[in-house]
């Protein structure tokens, strides 16, 4: 791969978005108000049909370090390979339009990997937030340090589409998101990167991620029908993984749809995920007290009224990762 340009930034954005009217100038803010100052934005817009393109433009007018790039719509694969390809920085780190950063985030992770020049991608971890940035008390993501392929192919220790900064050659070498699958593409590629270079974590809760009841990931048995995808590919690409990891690892999946269920407060769904799981093989719950806790929330969730659930699970959730639920995610701060 060849190197950046001279005065080339080094962290390029890739903002992807989708009929994003409403939010793509709340998400370019949130990009260009890092502290960290060499970067630029590639807003990707992937076939909107809400005037995305022109509100991005009409910023990129006002600030040079953003540019726009249009396609027919294909999907988020297409869409962050395509921002790679437009990508001058020697890191990329990927930005959905509908997602928050606090303004430290980039300054911190691009530290992180000037000291780890060894590792291949910088993590943090992420705040679920409503649409309208309120945080719903849950944090998402994992502490990776090294080499973390074992737990990446049990879990997407990322857990959000826009927590990564990662090196372009890493990416570029491992082929970039697989535009073959319909949906998870991004932890195949995180699996994939695990496989071959260590990763580091910000300890930090830097990302607001927003769930929304009309997203892609708020579809529990399109996630599983993916998951499921994502690991039978892994096994083709691993023959070590033999059938009782296999099943463990199908097991753990179908256990994080329930979670997701349990986060959007799906009670019937949680159940139906959290039987699955435990059908598969209950090698994953058992091993592991806090996922008890999981099991407890989705009984709550099912026998309580949504404001006493609401109450209890912000009280229980506070110590363990101190967020606040019911207040807003201040991404400028």
């Amino acid at each position: 791969m060849s190197a950046p340009p001279p005065g080339a930034p080094r962290v390029t954005v890739v903002l992807i978005t989708y009929n994003g009217a409403a939010l793509i100038e709340q998400a370019l803010a949130t990009a260009l108000h890092q502290t960290y100052p060499s970067l630029e934005v590639v807003v990707v817009d992937d076939g909107s049909r809400d005037g995305t393109a022109e509100l991005a433009r009409a910023v990129s007018a006002g600030d040079t370090r953003v540019r726009v790039v249009t396609q027919p719509n294909g999907g988020p694969a297409g869409a962050r390979n395509r921002g790679v390809r437009e990508a001058r920085g020697e890191y990329i780190a990927f930005l959905d339009h509908d997602d928050r950063w606090s303004a430290g985030k980039l300054e911190q992770q691009v530290l992180l990997l000037d000291r780890h020049p060894e590792a291949a991608v910088a993590l943090c971890y992420s705040a679920l937030v409503d649409e309208a940035g309120i945080e719903l008390g849950w944090r998402l993501g994992g502490n990776a340090a090294g080499n973390v392929y074992g737990q990446m192919l049990e879990w997407d220790m990322v857990s959000g589409g826009s927590v990564v900064l990662a090196r372009r050659s890493a990416l570029v070498a491992a082929g970039g998101f697989d535009e073959e699958l319909p949906l998870r593409s991004d932890w195949d590629l995180w699996i994939r990167l695990a496989r071959a270079h260590p990763f580091v974590t910000v300890p930090e809760t830097l990302v607001g991620y927003t769930r929304s009841p009309t997203g892609l990931s708020s579809l529990p048995d399109r996630m599983a029908s993916a998951g499921e995808q994502v690991l039978a590919k892994a096994v083709t690409e691993d023959p070590s993984i033999d059938e009782r990891r296999y099943r463990f690892l199908r097991a753990r999946d179908a256990f994080a749809v329930a979670c997701f269920c349990l986060f959007d407060e799906q009670p019937r769904e949680a159940r139906r995920y959290l039987g699955r799981s435990l059908g598969i093989t209950p090698a994953p719950v058992l091993r592991s007290p806090r996922r008890w806790g999981i099991v407890v929330a989705v009984l709550l969730l099912s026998v309580l009224p949504r404001r006493t659930y609401r109450a209890v699970l912000g009280a229980a959730l506070r110590p363990f990762f101190g967020l606040h639920a019911g207040a807003p995610f201040e991404p400028l701060r």
